[in-house]
């Protein structure tokens, strides 16, 4: 079933928080008040949290809308990632710029010699309702302080 918004996405997540300042659910519409055409209606596979330990690292507020950075813990399941940055603006997730390494990317790379075998392949990539948008890919782990600088230049 696709989830309907960030709101039910952080719920059935767990990492909606309970102080006001940083709960991504306070910034949301109830799914009455919903606009069509959010983010999580289009890819929710990829950017729903699979079986990782994730939370809300912080909440950033520009004038696009408010950014809500989650980080997750160790890489697992089919959509792994490192970090996921929402803007989100009149009750809907606009952008998601996500950050995280597939198992199945990772293990084409190295069958194509892209990458050692100890290697990973870590990919940045950008969604919007209509498109999804693979940034780059990497060996090294991304950063978070670095990914949270390109998410505010691509998000807002």
């Amino acid at each position: 079933m696709m989830m309907r918004c960030l709101k039910v996405f952080l719920t059935a997540a767990a990492i909606a928080l309970a102080a006001p300042a940083i709960n991504p659910a306070a910034s949301l519409a109830t799914a009455q008040e919903r606009p069509d055409g959010c983010v999580l209606e289009s890819w929710p596979a990829f950017l729903g949290p699979g079986p990782q330990e994730h939370w809300v690292r912080e909440k950033l507020t520009t004038d696009a809308g408010e950014i809500f950075a989650i980080t997750f813990g160790p890489l697992a399941g089919e959509y792994a990632k490192l970090y996921l940055f929402f803007l989100v603006k009149d009750g809907c997730e606009r952008k998601v710029f996500s950050v995280g390494s597939y198992d199945y990317l990772t293990e084409f790379a190295r069958q194509s010699g892209e990458i050692g075998p100890a290697a990973r392949r870590y990919h940045l990539d950008l969604y919007d309702p209509e498109k999804h948008t693979t940034l780059e890919f990497r060996t090294q782990v991304p950063r978070y302080e670095e990914m949270r600088e390109m998410a505010l230049n691509l998000l807002r």
